[in-house]
């Protein structure tokens, strides 16, 4: 079949990966990627509340905030969330590396761990120590979901935060 589709003039590499031959993979393609992400984030989301909402009050998680790293495990995409959660100033955590905000054994227990799992599509969960805005520490559990950046060989994150008041450290 794709024999036939080149004989008839098709781009039989656009039509295997999306791509042109030495066509190169631009900004707006990674934005296009983590807005499709954080669209999958919003519906996920909306669906938990809706399901949620049927049973009691108490059974609702909290969900404080949330944010999209990307393979270098920089914040790309945040809704500002995760800096009212953490006490920053609007706009300040956009680039930082999540080794700059989690407490530095903490990162080690992180690395070590998404390094066992090796995960593509996978979903860990963690209590950690978060730097805040005035630099003290802040006890969180959070949700890190992992999903390989379509075409490449890349993953993408995405982390949920609930503060905790278990004294876990």
């Amino acid at each position: 079949m794709l024999e036939r589709l080149e004989k008839d003039g098709a781009d039989i590499d656009w039509i295997l990966t999306g791509h042109a031959v030495g066509e190169q993979t631009s900004p707006i393609s990674d934005a296009l990627a983590l807005s499709r992400y954080r669209m999958d984030i919003d519906n996920l989301l909306r669906q938990v509340r809706m399901h949620i909402g049927r049973f009691e009050e108490r059974l609702k998680p909290a969900i404080e905030a949330y944010a999209v790293l990307d393979d270098e495990e920089k914040i790309v995409d945040l809704s500002s969330s995760i800096e009212k959660f953490l006490d920053f100033a609007p706009g300040s955590l956009a680039g930082v590396a999540l080794s700059e905000i989690l407490h530095p054994d903490d990162y080690l227990h992180f690395k070590t761990a998404l390094d066992r799992q090796k995960p593509h599509e996978a979903v860990l969960m963690f209590y950690s120590r978060f730097k805040t805005g005035d630099g003290s520490w802040l006890n969180v559990e959070w949700s890190l979901s992992v999903k390989r950046k379509p075409m490449t060989d890349q993953n993408e994150y995405t982390i949920i935060l609930r503060k905790t008041d278990n004294p876990l450290f």
